[in-house]
Formats: structure tokens, C-alpha cells, sequence
């Protein structure tokens, strides 16, 4: 995945006057498989686009109250564009990774008013002079992140649960699941494209009772990972 976040101004909705927005794109361009024809946009890519909108937004990893410059008048708005390079299964849970990972690592710039009422991008020319309005944030800054989402995502067959699937197995197998939890392991979303319906809860149940027990004693696994994340997001939120 290549992440890339592009920032304008906009003016607030009247609903929302001191908040800015964020927009996701997910493009797939032909190289990331071949079933990715050019020319035409793959189906999957709108689907996921949405997703880590309403992902985003439903974990409160972003308040949009920073986003704004001039309450009623100005704020910011993120649009963040997620390239895949190489469609090889689980897209959702490398977008979801990009995407944090790009907004960890925004940086907004210093602004201005100028006389028009219009915002302008403060450079370090323009602070050598001396400015007839002060800057609407004092200093480059980055954006503070709450409580990064994660995700798993795993097909489901019978008795047995598989992670983390590739493509192909993903088309072999018609039920396919992922899990979004925050840092705090709380649940954010459940994502179910379709399938049949899960016919053996209970030996899923059992399943996962197993996994869960021995990835805690093995160190591996979904939670291992999870830790790693964690302490790899605090990390780079320093």
C-alpha cells in the first residue's frame, strides 16, 4: 500500500461549523493484480473506500474538531488516497493499517487571514514580515490521534477459522469475516460481505476458545500482533 494524505480548505458544513471533513479513495490500478482490468475501476475498490470512512470515523480515531481553522468559515479538508500495489488478499486490514499509519504522520501547516478573508499557507518568508492578522494556528503541529483502529480479517469454513487469507483462498471460500477493535480491545465494527449464514457457531466458538487460549500462552498470533501494533502506533505517535 501507498498512503498519501492531500490537505485544503474548505468552508464547514452548516451542521457541523466547527469541524472539517476527511475523504478516502482506494484506487487499484492494474499492476496490484491481474484480474484488475485498465480502464475500468474494480468493484472492490469503492466498497473498501467506504469502509475505512465509516471505520474511521465510527472509532473517534480523528476528532474533526481539529481539523477546523475558522469556526463557520474555514477548515480542513484530508483527502487521503490509499494505492494498492498488490492485491493479494485481506485489503482492508493493510488499507486500515496505510491509512493510520498516513494520518499518525500528518503535519498541518501554519495558516493565515489575509485582508480578502481568505486563508493562506504561512511560509518562512512571510514570517520575516510582519503580519497584519496573526496566524490562525500558531505552529506546525500534528494531528492527534485517539484511539487507532486494527482489524483482522479471516475466512470462515466449518470448524476452522484461517487469518490473515491471500486472494486465492479468500475465492475459495465463501464466508469471510473482519474485526475491527480499537487499542483498548474494544469492538468497533463487524464486517460480513455476504456468505452463507454460520451454521456451526458453536464449534466456531470452541475454535476461537482455543486460539484465543493458545496465542495468550504462545505469545503469537492475532493478540501478539496486536500488541506489536500498539507499541509500534505509540512509537510513532511520539
Amino acid at each position: 500500500m501507498l498512503a498519501a494524505i492531500k490537505m485544503e480548505v474548505m468552508t464547514p458544513m452548516v451542521e457541523c461549523p466547527d469541524e472539517g471533513s476527511i475523504a478516502i479513495e482506494f484506487p487499484m490500478p492494474p499492476i496490484c493484480s491481474p484480474l484488475v482490468r485498465p480502464g475500468r475501476p474494480a468493484d472492490v475498490a469503492s466498497v473498501i473506500s467506504k469502509q475505512l470512512s465509516d471505520t474511521i470515523l465510527s472509532s473517534g480515531m480523528i476528532d474533526l474538531k481539529e481539523l477546523c481553522l475558522v469556526g463557520g468559515k474555514a477548515a480542513w479538508m484530508a483527502y487521503l488516497y490509499i494505492y494498492c500495489l498488490d492485491a493479494d488478499g485481506a485489503l482492508f486490514d493493510a488499507a486500515l493499517l496505510s491509512a493510520v499509519a498516513a494520518f499518525s504522520h500528518l503535519n498541518i501547516p501554519v495558516v493565515s487571514l489575509n485582508d480578502d478573508g481568505q486563508i493562506v499557507l504561512v511560509s518562512e518568508d512571510t514570517v520575516q514580515l510582519k503580519l497584519e492578522k496573526e496566524p490562525v494556528n500558531k505552529e506546525k503541529r500534528k494531528l492527534k490521534l485517539n484511539s487507532p483502529p486494527f482489524s483482522l480479517t479471516c475466512i470462515l469454513d466449518k470448524n476452522y477459522i484461517l487469518a490473515d487469507p491471500t486472494a486465492e483462498e479468500e475465492s475459495i471460500m465463501e464466508t469471510v469475516v473482519t474485526v475491527v477493535l480499537d487499542l483498548s480491545y474494544q469492538l468497533v465494527s463487524l464486517y460480513k460481505p455476504g456468505g452463507p449464514v454460520l451454521g456451526h457457531t458453536s464449534g466456531i466458538q470452541v475454535s476461537l476458545h482455543h486460539n484465543i487460549n493458545a496465542y495468550l500462552n504462545e505469545q503469537q498470533g492475532f493478540f501478539f500482533f496486536s500488541f506489536l501494533y500498539k507499541a509500534h502506533l505509540r512509537q510513532t505517535l511520539r
